[in-house]
């Protein structure tokens, strides 16, 4: 996390009033939803979308950054901290960031509950703070998170995925949100509907390659990542390490591949051969030529800017979305 707090370093004032803006935003005056709330607070991830938010409010604000864009990093963040507190009881994942999930911790029930309470009092300060075109902005992002996450299941359920619906899918549940949370800080900043489309387009590379190299290191060790090796195959997902490799084969191999990954949740032996087949074949290295891609797109809007702090902290997340290990 040394270089994501290098990144963050012009914003320290920033994210330092944004934490305690979150919990001012979640307070409750009850003892166990306000626990709830300082124990979800407190298993914060990495912080992307609210970076960006700030970091583009910064490029594009003439006198500071305002209390718009704490608007609409909390609005992000939140809408993303309640899709996975509900993607943890669908995936029944128990653990997230090294420390138990929601619903391991208390029970699904509260799990789907406290995601709920957090998009409630998200939206309630939001409309409170008559900010209606960041509020309706940011709301158009779940639509299309949600409709990826639905999407995802369809094809996973039938075991047809392609290069094309991966990235569609991708898109959806990854990218928009972090479109969005660029865009958003644009937007926020006061900046014009030209320029809130490039800074758009800046989160929608990235989230791209975010997810693609989530999915790289979905077929890493445990030891390295502090998550559950191959977890998408145990739940039946084909993302594109392995599709790229699927390309390449024919029908009746590509069939024989499926049918050992639709196995490959009640038999570790075939998580690891089709894991092992991945490295071998160049499944990691064909995945990250994509994600590159992806970047160097980022990359070019980003040289657009002028120079400053925040350009440069926006070059380094780049470069740290491609090299982080975790």
């Amino acid at each position: 996390m040394d270089r994501l707090n290098e990144i963050k370093k012009p914003l320290e004032r920033e994210f330092s009033e944004y934490t305690e803006f979150i919990k001012r935003v979640l307070h409750s005056d009850d003892p166990f939803v306000s626990g709830i709330m300082d124990y979800i607070i407190s298993s914060h991830g990495k912080g992307i979308r609210p970076l960006l938010v700030f970091l583009c409010a910064g490029i594009h604000s003439k006198a500071g950054i305002g209390k718009r864009s704490y608007l609409a990093a909390m609005l992000v963040e939140m809408i993303h901290n309640a899709s996975l507190i509900h993607d943890d009881v669908v995936d029944g994942s128990d653990t997230r960031h090294g420390k138990p999930t929601v619903h391991s911790k208390w029970n699904s029930r509260v799990s789907v509950l406290s995601g709920d309470y957090i998009l409630a009092r998200s939206y309630v300060i939001g409309m409170r703070s008559a900010q209606y075109d960041i509020v309706s902005y940011i709301t158009a992002g779940i639509a299309e998170l949600v409709e990826g996450e639905l999407i995802q299941s369809e094809l996973n359920e039938k075991r047809v995925v392609t290069r094309q619906s991966y990235l569609d899918i991708i898109f959806k549940k990854t990218a928009t949100l972090i479109g969005v949370s660029s865009g958003s800080g644009a937007m926020s900043a006061g900046a014009n509907p030209t320029e809130v489309g490039l800074a758009r387009q800046i989160g929608l590379n990235l989230g791209m390659a975010f997810q693609i190299k989530d999915d790289i290191l979905d077929y890493a060790p445990s030891e390295q990542t502090g998550k559950s090796s191959c977890a998408d195959l145990r739940e039946g997902k084909v993302t594109l390490p392995l599709i790229a490799i699927l390309e390449r084969c024919g029908k009746t191999e590509c069939q024989t591949i499926m049918d050992k990954v639709k196995a490959a949740g009640s038999n570790p032996e075939l998580i690891e051969e089709i894991s092992a087949f991945v490295h071998k074949e160049g499944g990691i290295e064909a995945a990250k030529a994509v994600m590159n891609l992806y970047l160097d797109a980022a990359r070019s809007v980003i040289r657009t800017y002028p120079e400053s702090t925040y350009r440069h902290s926006l070059e380094l997340l780049c470069d740290y979305i491609g090299d982080r290990e975790k």
